[in-house]
């Protein structure tokens, strides 16, 4: 019996690596640039970095998708 094509899409998708993530990662660093500032999170496997512009201090903690 072959299984209605439906479900093999259903299972491709459940266990595919398409999924998004949402990682929450710590501030490691930051350095000022002209205009803003560069903050850089990590968590020790994934590094991301963003650009803040204007004044303020960049947040401890940033979620990522």
């Amino acid at each position: 019996m072959k299984p209605p094509r439906y479900l093999v899409l259903i299972g491709v998708l459940i266990f595919s690596d398409s999924h998004a993530t949402v990682n929450t990662l710590t501030l490691i660093d930051s350095y000022p640039t002209q205009g803003g500032k560069v903050c850089v999170y990590s968590d020790g496997h994934r590094t991301e970095s963003i650009v803040k512009k204007g004044a303020g201090s960049c947040p401890s903690k940033k979620i990522f998708h």
